[in-house]
């Protein structure tokens, strides 16, 4: 008996080793501490932005590809009130200056400044709060407008997100939706 339950259990053998193997690289996934904590408290908040942004020397390559440098001493400075087009072929490095800015990455070499003081310095948080980026493709997540708004600044008062939207050209749109700042992002 013993030994015909076994070998009915044989076939399944192949989806149990590979079901482990899944469950391992997640949990690796899981436990893995990250270098850059985004609750971490530490660091200073300025009490006063101009917003000059200088990256000296900056020199990066993506941890899942280490032998594949994106920036080799990239150099930028933008002034304060100014704006900035970054230009440039697929892979040319233009996503991974604004990700080296808004710290999702540290470089390997070389450093990042924002009004002269070393982002890597800045509580992470509050350095995120004072950055807006409007991507090209722009994400929207499953819930309504207002909702997708807010995600920019937990929070906010309902002023605030018809600020915001006025500020995107985006309002005059909205509110001619039959739900409005209530409409589902679907």
């Amino acid at each position: 008996m013993g030994g015909l339950s076994i070998l009915s259990a044989l076939p399944n053998l192949t989806a149990i080793t590979e079901a482990t193997a899944a469950v391992t690289r997640l949990f690796e996934m899981i436990d893995r501490v990250p270098t850059i904590d985004s609750e971490d408290k530490k660091g200073k908040a300025l009490s006063y932005v101009r917003g000059e942004i200088e990256f000296q020397d900056v020199y990066f390559c993506y941890p899942s590809r280490p032998d594949t440098p994106v920036l080799q001493g990239f150099n930028l400075t933008v002034p304060a009130g100014k704006s900035v087009g970054l230009v440039g072929g697929s892979g040319s490095g233009k996503s991974t200056v604004i990700q080296l800015f808004e710290r999702f990455y540290d470089p390997v070499e070389g450093v990042i400044l924002l009004d002269g003081h070393k982002t890597n310095r800045l509580q992470l948080k509050w350095l995120r709060s004072q950055i807006g980026l409007v991507n090209q493709e722009p994400v929207l997540f499953a819930t309504s407008i207002k909702e997708n708004i807010l995600f920019g600044k937990e929070g906010a008062s309902m002023e605030n997100v018809i600020s915001a939207a006025k500020a995107a050209n985006a309002h005059d749109f909205i509110v001619k939706l039959p739900d409005g700042y209530e409409t589902q992002v679907s």
